[in-house]
């Protein structure tokens, strides 16, 4: 017995089965032949995607080999990258303060201590020779590395490296120190000579 389906020409035969709901019989249709290629495109995607990635036979493109060769290829480059501790040692004076003054200015330090290092409300001026926490280049570095958050001070140890921290603690000896700028604020701490 077949039964005519939505006009079309098509006609699908009842199933003997005894599957009737509200008068809804199951009947044998073909898929479309649309979905018929979808479903063996993604077959042959799926088979494809496996032979590549999971290296089905071993081509070296799964993710294991994949680390393997970044790893080894990281290793050579580190080895053949100069054993000097300090980054800086290639680095002339003038091109570290030259780094310095851009760290200066990424890294926020023109918010509070202005743009010339003039000091503002929240930080102090840097370019007296009046200081808070001492003129020498480690008090510098310490200050710049470890901050002091309960007067605003933004530790930058976890921003900058130490190789940074030198160039910016080298920037404001060298240039911004005795710069007078305008509009400077008022001499904070105790004097000390760079």
């Amino acid at each position: 017995m077949a039964k005519k389906i939505n006009n079309s020409s098509e006609i699908a035969p009842d199933q003997d089965h005894h599957d009737d709901f509200d008068g809804i019989k199951e009947l044998d249709n073909r898929a479309p032949s649309w979905i018929v290629l979808v479903f063996l495109a993604t077959i042959g995607f799926s088979l494809f995607y496996t032979i590549r990635y999971f290296g089905y036979p071993d081509n070296g493109k799964d993710q294991q080999s994949e680390y393997i060769q970044s790893s080894e290829a990281f290793d050579k480059a580190h080895a053949a990258m100069p054993q000097s501790g300090d980054k800086n040692a290639g680095m002339g004076e003038a091109q570290m303060i030259t780094a310095g003054a851009l760290l200066y200015t990424q890294k926020g330090c023109i918010a509070c201590h202005g743009m010339k290092g003039e000091g503002n409300v929240i930080g102090p001026n840097l370019t007296d020779n009046y200081w808070l926490n001492g003129c020498t280049a480690e008090n510098i570095n310490h200050m710049i590395t470890e901050g002091k958050p309960e007067k605003g001070m933004t530790p930058f140890k976890t921003m900058m490296t130490a190789e940074e921290i030198k160039q910016v603690s080298l920037f404001i000896q060298k240039k911004l120190v005795g710069s007078n700028p305008p509009n400077a604020k008022a001499p904070q701490g105790a004097e000390c000579k760079l």
